[in-house]
């Protein structure tokens, strides 16, 4: 149950984040007739999500392919640069017509400008809500699979209500928030997110050969795309409101003194809305503080989570042949073995899959080098690249290209898997720090 609360708040926080941002902005610059589309896109989203998780699941189509989630993150990551530089293009306009308190005269849009800015809001709620929508139905389908599908999926619920939740709560808490100060951290909002989405379409591309990387670079966005990277920079993304109303707390207390000066009914109503900004206001610290809590526990759990990663074990030749018994392999275990090719120790990885079958491939990969792979303990389906994070399903070790293991040749006779030297021995400049010709 907690880990699927985790996953669907991981999810949805960045998607809820983002549409509360957008409302609770067309809220404060009074423009109020566009958030019909925000609306209309959030809900278009919701449809297509479940529908396109529906078509994903009858063809057979695997939503994780990088080159879809490579295209979803840049285009999400366009849609979110471009709505910064509208946000502070718009911004400027209102803080000075606000300065010359002539806001309702000179903030005027025609129904044409209004139509080309509603369309971009519908297209810029549905690309981010979209996004993280697909997986997450998926993910709450496959709960159906489970012995604790019930929990699972009541946690997964808790989860997207969570973010819901939060999403109103930041909107009606960040209504009488002062302007500037709203852009500022609103922006640098949205920046960060800027910077994750396009890291992550740089990973996706990157694990297929569409962009060219170095191992440097992977290493660099592996650390920003990776689970736990993801999980603090949602932390951060919800710390940041916190920093926005507390900041803000000076100006209520401003407020309330003015109030004071006042007398009867208007005094009363005067206090009242400033007693339910104050709530709100409250209620988005300790919604954010709370999934904060429930991210942060998830945080240390994954540090602190047992993995497997063997020792490779230095192994001889006979005839130029190496043999190991099919026997001493366990079943979707990974195995590591290594053998001396001129003083460089060749690693090479073995997974007996059911049946029989036999995946292997080099503890190393084109992209990344020879930094190597583990195991998550109880994880059967995948290795994961210790230099970029990236899961490699176990029924692709073998295969060429991306973030895979390098393919060696093997073969099982007599119930021993083969090896040939002369195929390790082509590999030596993989762990001699360089590359595969």
């Amino acid at each position: 149950m907690i880990e699927a609360l985790v996953v669907t708040l991981r999810e949805g926080i960045e998607a809820a984040l983002v549409v509360g941002i957008i409302v609770a902005y067309l809220n404060k610059t009074e423009k109020f007739e566009l958030k019909k589309h925000a609306y209309f896109g959030l809900a278009l989203a919701v449809v297509a999500s479940i529908l396109g998780a529906v078509i994903f699941n009858l063809i057979g189509f695997d939503p994780e392919n990088e080159v879809l989630e490579g295209i979803m993150f840049f285009t999400a990551a366009v849609f979110v640069g471009s709505m910064v530089i509208w946000m502070q293009k718009t911004s400027k306009n209102i803080k000075n017509e606000m300065e010359e308190k002539l806001h309702n005269i000179v903030n005027q849009s025609s129904d044409k400008d209004l139509k080309k800015q509603g369309i971009g809001i519908l297209a810029f709620t549905f690309f981010m809500v979209f996004r993280e929508g697909i997986e997450t139905v998926l993910f709450m389908t496959a709960l159906t699979t489970e012995s604790n599908a019930f929990l699972s999926f009541l946690g997964g619920l808790v989860g997207i209500a969570l973010s819901v939740l939060f999403a109103v709560f930041f909107i009606r808490g960040s209504l009488k928030i002062n302007l500037s100060r709203f852009f500022k951290v609103t922006s640098w909002i949205l920046m960060i997110l800027v910077v994750r989405l396009f890291a992550g379409g740089l990973h996706e591309f990157g694990e297929v050969g569409i962009i060219p990387l170095g191992q440097l670079a992977m290493k660099i966005i592996g650390l920003i795309v990776r689970d736990n990277s993801t999980v603090i920079i949602s932390m951060m993304l919800l710390t940041l409101p916190i920093v926005m109303v507390l900041l803000d707390s000076k100006n209520t207390n401003i407020e309330i003194e003015g109030v004071k000066e006042e007398t009867g009914a208007e005094k009363r109503k005067r206090l009242a809305e400033i007693q339910r900004d104050r709530m709100w206001k409250k209620a988005v610290i300790v919604s954010a503080l709370a999934i904060n809590l429930i991210l942060g526990f998830n945080l240390y759990s994954q540090a602190t989570r047992p993995v497997f990663d063997p020792n490779p074990q230095m192994i001889s030749a006979v005839n130029g042949e190496i043999k190991i018994p099919l026997e001493s392999l366990k079943e979707n275990i990974m195995s590591k073995y290594a053998y001396e090719v001129d003083g460089v120790n060749v690693r090479f990885i073995l997974v007996k899959r059911p049946g029989n079958a036999v995946s292997s491939g080099l503890d190393a990969c084109d992209i990344c080098g020879a930094i190597g792979y583990f195991q998550e303990q109880g994880n059967i389906d995948n290795i994961i690249c210790k230099n970029c994070n990236a899961p490699i399903p176990m029924t692709t070790i073998g295969y060429p290209g991306g973030c895979n293991p390098i393919p060696i040749k093997t073969e099982v006779v007599n119930n021993n898997i083969v090896v040939k030297v002369g195929d390790l021995a082509a590999s030596k400049n993989v762990f001699a720090g360089g590359v595969v010709k």
